[in-house]
């Protein structure tokens, strides 16, 4: 009765597990830059976040099937527990994994914004030294396009 419903949600945690997996590499490329890694890094997790989408509802479709299927009048894991102890068990196993990868991805996903906040600030400094701002002033106080070099003094 709960066959569907545990594979839905073992294939989540796999997805998860596979996701978390990922993320842990992606600080590398965030601390080197690597722009290629980072936007390939991006697609995936859109990929990853279609992809559970998908498996969340299969997941809420499958729980309603075996409730129905149970005569269970609401999806709760005591209810289902109540009809189906030992499926309901490695349910119950494997949605605490999820519970827990999800966590993990979370955390993992605030350390990763940290770094991306820093590389930002990294280049946006790289790209302040190259090319600084324009010191001088046109007529009416506002900064000009180009900045002033010994020598490069215009006529206004």
């Amino acid at each position: 009765m709960l066959e569907e419903t545990l594979t839905t949600a073992v294939a989540l945690r796999c997805a998860l597990e596979a996701e978390v997996e990922r993320a842990r590499r992606e600080r590398e490329a965030l601390r080197t830059l690597d722009s290629d890694r980072i936007f390939a890094g991006a697609a995936a997790r859109a990929a990853f976040n279609g992809h559970v989408a998908d498996l969340q509802e299969r997941l809420a479709k499958a729980l309603a099937r075996a409730a129905g299927a149970l005569g269970a009048p609401e999806v709760t894991l005591a209810r289902l527990a109540e009809r189906a102890p030992a499926e309901t068990a490695a349910l119950s196993r494997t949605l605490a994994d999820v519970r827990a990868l999800a966590g993990a991805l979370a955390e993992l996903d605030r350390l990763n914004l940290m770094l991306a906040g820093r590389a930002l600030a990294c280049v946006q400094g790289y790209l302040t030294a190259l090319q600084p701002p324009a010191a001088a002033y046109d007529r009416r106080g506002a900064r000009t396009g180009t900045a002033l070099r010994a020598g490069a003094w215009s006529k206004v």
